[in-house]
């Protein structure tokens, strides 16, 4: 495991905060999903019992072991036994949300079934995005037809695909409003350093990239219609998306999702999008695009702790694009950061040049400019979690 230490690392956020984002979470968000698991799955009466039991647990109750027999489940043994005792809110918060996730498998018997407890809020999100991404890859098509700039098209396309991240079902159910997303205003970003990002691509034979994927729904369309453009491009010689090895934060996306979002665009009425689903659909059979769920993404392991076998994997590719506000958690290892620390610093080492795109739904941060920061929180009060700001930011990798 790649573990790295600094007796200077500030304090994980944690749910007994009063006043936080990171305590409503804990006290409030988990509870109501795990009631929305309640409602909209047709669970037998041992199943619903242990979920309403997990939810009494969040208020009340202290951090226990797990009790189901997932393909993780000796590595999660590690990760529960020293916080067994602790109540939820006095766990790290990065903890509490990758451990309720897990135990809601085990309470609907997941393992057994491989039933997708959030599978009914995917398909409302999924079914939702598909005007958006018609809209996107129409006007990217027309352009591309007229040799628009590659590096413009990935902008634009990158713009769907850090928006759509605003569509998160754990904070915004598919039957609720989420936010609006902005008109892509400029000065909702925070950092913008997908230009550089991009530019590197263009030094150097195609290489491996890697996303880490997010959220299913439009922002996964976006991402694949990104992979799309990459490899038809010739910007890549093959992308690798990593997705989920089970399902977590509702609407996280696994490797079945990949498949369903990738068979609905190929069936699609608009030609464009079609042509697109049928591009990936010949890309995914020749192994140029390919999915891998790797196990630590489904842990409550921060950055410094990945492991060894992830690490040479990411070691082999030109460009790692991290998405989304969990992921990002985890790169800065989910630490109370001064919002102004360098994000190298935040992150430490990488074994590949690194582009983040997050929508802000926690207040963790780091590389901000202090005027940046100021004017943000001039412009909203709630501008760390509602969504509607945004950060792309771009490390270099080993020099």
């Amino acid at each position: 495991m790649a573990v790295e230490t600094s007796p200077e690392l500030p304090k994980p956020l944690r749910g007994n905060e009063p006043g936080t984002f990171t305590h409503h979470s804990v006290a409030v968000r988990l509870p109501e999903i795990g009631r929305r698991v309640l409602e909209e799955n047709e669970l037998d009466a041992a199943s619903a019992a242990a979920v309403a039991t997990l939810v009494g647990e969040i208020g009340n109750g202290v951090i226990t072991p797990l009790s189901g027999h997932g393909p993780d489940a000796a590595a999660w043994e590690t990760y529960v036994e020293p916080e067994l005792g602790k109540t939820w809110l006095d766990v790290p918060w990065f903890f509490a949300e990758y451990y309720f996730y897990r135990r809601v498998l085990d309470a609907v018997g997941y393992w057994d079934s491989g039933a997708d407890p959030y599978e009914a809020q995917k398909q409302l999100g999924l079914e939702g995005a598909v005007g958006s991404a018609r809209r996107t890859i129409s006007s990217v098509d027309a352009a591309y037809a007229q040799w628009v700039s590659t590096d413009v098209l990935l902008i634009q396309l990158t713009d769907a695909a850090l928006w759509g991240n605003q569509v998160d079902l754990s904070l915004w159910p598919a039957t609720s409003a989420g936010p609006a997303a902005p008109e892509l205003d400029p000065d909702r970003f925070l950092i913008d350093e997908r230009a550089v990002a991009i530019r590197t691509l263009g030094e150097r034979i195609p290489p491996t990239i890697d996303i880490v994927l997010d959220n299913a729904g439009s922002e996964l369309i976006a991402d694949l219609l990104v992979a799309d453009m990459l490899l038809r491009s010739d910007l890549a010689s093959k992308v690798r998306l990593h997705a989920k090895q089970y399902p977590v934060f509702v609407s996280d996306a696994t490797a079945r999702d990949v498949a369903a979002t990738t068979q609905r665009m190929a069936a699609d009425s608009n030609r464009h999008l079609r042509s697109a689903g049928e591009r990936l659909r010949v890309e995914f059979d020749v192994d140029r695009l390919a999915v891998t769920a790797h196990h630590y993404w489904v842990s409550p392991l921060g950055w410094r702790h990945r492991p060894e076998d992830l690490e040479s994997l990411l070691a082999e590719s030109g460009l790692v694009v991290v998405k989304g506000d969990a992921n990002y958690r985890r790169l800065v290892d989910d630490r109370h950061w001064d919002f102004t620390t360098p994000f190298s610093d935040a992150v430490g080492s990488t074994p590949a040049p690194l582009l983040v795109l997050r929508t802000l739904k926690s207040e963790v941060a780091a590389g901000l400019d202090p005027d940046a920061i100021q004017a943000a929180a001039a412009a909203d009060p709630e501008w760390l979690q509602n969504g509607r700001w945004a950060i792309a930011g771009f490390l270099p990798g080993p020099q």
